[in-house]
């Protein structure tokens, strides 16, 4: 027992150090010599728990998709009845709640969400992890909500709406020391979270003749 949890141990560090580095530099300009010092561990260990750096690095990425799979779109719809207007403007609601609560939960590492567009910026095989796994599973769930809302709505008009619902959600994590800076905080507030919920999710309501929830 004592063997196994040692090695979850060093695994969980290599991974957080990783994440740690990625967010801040991207992950073409992390070494494994790097990585191991901030891990406290040695370059071997990671050869030994993952067999490269290429699979250490997929790992860091499946931790963070993993979050958002453990929480998906398409489970969270079924709580509300999505034919009728009150519902889809819940549905809209949770849809923002939940991005917000996966990207900035203070249960989880500050790097998650700066991963995200280190992944999302460059082309590639992780890319490619957080395009199939998140990225369209999420889509289609929202999509499908948007055109029982406005049966007429295209596709591309949606996957534009989608856009627009989430990237003030998302720019928040892709430029976040230059906003903390402005707000003079280390972390966003609660207090400011919601206010950014409430925003989005007004505007989101109104656009699609939804009442305001």
């Amino acid at each position: 027992m004592a063997t196994y949890e040692t090695s979850l141990k060093t695994r969980e560090a290599l991974i957080n150090a990783t994440g740690q580095l990625a967010a801040e530099k991207g992950f073409a300009s992390v070494s494994t010599r790097a990585i191991a010092d901030l891990a406290k561990e040695n370059v071997g260990s990671i050869h030994y728990h993952f067999g490269s750096k290429d699979k250490l690095f997929k790992a860091v990425v499946q931790t963070v998709v993993q979050v958002w799979k453990d929480n998906p779109v398409s489970e969270l719809l079924k709580k509300y009845d999505t034919d009728t207007p009150q519902g889809q403007a819940q549905a809209i609601r949770a849809i923002v709640h939940r991005n917000i609560a996966l990207l900035f939960g203070r249960e989880l590492p500050k790097w998650h969400c700066r991963v995200i567009f280190q992944v999302v910026h460059k082309e590639g095989p992780l890319q490619e992890i957080f395009k199939n796994e998140l990225i369209k599973p999420s889509h289609a769930a929202v999509k499908t909500l948007l055109k029982r809302i406005n049966p007429a709505m295209d596709d591309k008009e949606a996957f534009l709406r989608i856009l627009i619902i989430n990237t003030p959600v998302f720019f928040h994590a892709d430029r976040m020391d230059f906003i903390m800076e402005s707000l003079n905080e280390k972390r966003y507030t609660d207090k400011y979270l919601q206010k950014m919920e409430d925003i989005i999710v007004l505007q989101t309501q109104l656009v699609l003749g939804l009442p305001p929830s």
